[in-house]
């Protein structure tokens, strides 16, 4: 009987600092209880990255972001700001097909280079975010959403000061999905 109430105290405790738990996340104002997520966001980050296609990559740090799904042409639907590794995104980059299998410099004309990316403060995003500053690359891709509508996918990435066409070692990184004009 003894062993009884110990574990029916047990789980008692269990489920309280569960719940205290949650609700110490909540009360913090974060949307779905979710430290990453920023003020503003509409729904989780894993639900809008499914609806855009395109995962976090793998070893993604300090991550914030904004969710606006049902945003109007020209709107940001997705901001994301974390930190990853060169060869993490080198990976990413192919694997995602926002940049042809192979390539070998990312200053080879194709890109936007020198201080790039939204400022993050302007995308709404929290948590300190820096902007990406020189030297830096910006990869964009144009391509259609699921019901084949146009948007801009914009991935902002930190280079190497003696050679912009490679990446850092660990990298600051803004992706931004907007929905193109036109829709």
């Amino acid at each position: 009987m003894r062993r009884m109430w110990w574990a029916v105290g047990g789980g008692f405790a269990a489920v309280a600092l569960t719940v205290g738990g949650w609700l110490v996340a909540a009360d913090k104002g974060y949307p779905f209880a979710d430290a990453r997520a920023c003020e503003g966001s509409d729904v989780p980050l894993e639900v809008e990255l499914d609806v855009v296609g395109l995962p976090m990559p793998t070893g993604a740090r300090d991550i914030h972001y904004v969710t606006h799904p049902t945003v109007g042409s020209g709107d940001v639907e997705l901001a994301v700001a974390f930190r990853s590794t060169a060869k993490a995104m080198r990976a990413y980059l192919e694997q995602n097909k926002i940049v042809t299998s192979g390539f070998t410099h990312l200053a080879d004309g194709r890109f936007l280079t020198g201080d790039v990316g939204t400022p993050p403060a302007y995308l709404g995003l929290c948590g300190g975010v820096p902007p990406i500053h020189a030297p830096a690359v910006l990869v964009e891709q144009q391509r259609a959403d699921f019901g084949g509508d146009p948007e801009t996918v914009d991935i902002a990435l930190q280079t190497n000061p003696g050679d912009i066409s490679t990446l850092r070692p660990t990298t600051e990184v803004l992706l931004t999905v907007t929905r193109t004009p036109g829709t």
